[in-house]
């Protein structure tokens, strides 16, 4: 089953929050956002995410939830503090005026920040991150879901187009021949022609009107594309659009060597539906 790149997963874990999205993208591309005691996990995020995705745009961001536990105290190193207090009742003397707690906090080092040990908190956040990416990846799953049922319709409709065609081109060698013997002998009117030569010639240019090995390759190709709407080891998004160019290359061959309105229409709409799966297959990983 394909798996679309655009997908959302979330998860709470303690006192963190965690997003994961994803959107299109033709190459694979991470971007983290941690809160700065996580930092130095950067890298671990990373590597986790990539490990699960084939290609995308995704944003990883882990913040704190508002109002909760940061996690960290606050103390005084009283020896500073002292020292300090100390300097300032002498500059105090010295140049007038009365120190204040501010003066004293303000002092570097004065206020002493504890904060829980960051080893200890990333291994309380990592399985919050893996919840949230499996929701990520169910999402995906359920948006590829989405798309090969639309895509499959597609397909089918190509190849109904394809078997139109290819009855129709059943009869086109002997009505192009014909069109073309009434063309020339209208043409050379009365004058003497020779009969076996003109037949040669003729033949040649039916033959290059023949378009059954185009139509063979086409049907191949959407066998091709449908066969791999059911990979499910490995991103097919990419393969996906190379089976496309090749579908619409035969499309664009039979248009250009047709002699019939009705297959000419034929591969319009059948251009028309490659550009819808197209839009479409972008989407898929």
């Amino acid at each position: 089953m394909p798996k679309s790149m655009t997908g959302f997963g979330q998860a709470d874990v303690g006192s963190f929050h965690i997003e994961i999205k994803g959107v299109n993208h033709r190459y694979k591309e991470i971007r983290v956002k941690l809160p700065r005691e996580l930092s130095a996990f950067e890298i671990e995020v990373r590597n986790i995410v990539q490990n699960s995705i084939g290609r995308g745009k995704v944003d990883v961001t882990i913040s704190r939830n508002p109002g909760q536990d940061t996690g960290a105290s606050l103390e005084i190193n009283w020896p500073l503090a002292s020292q300090s207090h100390a300097v300032l009742k002498t500059m105090s003397a010295q140049f007038g005026g009365e120190p204040c707690f501010r003066d004293l906090l303000a002092i570097p080092g004065v206020m002493i920040e504890n904060r829980q040990d960051a080893e200890e908190l990333w291994l309380a956040v990592k399985p919050g991150l893996e919840q949230a990416l499996n929701a990520f990846e169910q999402s995906k799953q359920a948006e590829g879901e989405t798309l090969k049922l639309d895509l499959d319709q597609r397909i089918a409709t190509l190849n109904a187009f394809q078997a139109e065609m290819a009855a129709r081109a059943a009869t086109m060698p002997g009505e192009c021949r014909e069109r073309l013997m009434t063309r020339i002998e209208a043409l050379l009117g009365e004058n003497n022609l020779d009969r076996g030569r003109l037949e040669q010639e003729v033949a040649l240019l039916v033959d290059r009107c023949d378009i059954t090995e185009e139509l063979v390759r086409l049907k191949t190709h959407l066998e091709a594309f449908a066969k791999t709407l059911k990979v499910t080891s490995e991103p097919i998004g990419r393969r996906l659009d190379f089976i496309l160019q090749e579908i619409n290359r035969e499309l664009n061959t039979v248009g250009s060597k047709t002699q019939l309105i009705e297959i000419s229409h034929l591969v319009i709409n059948g251009k028309t539906e490659v550009e819808k799966i197209r839009e479409q297959a972008q989407n898929i990983e």
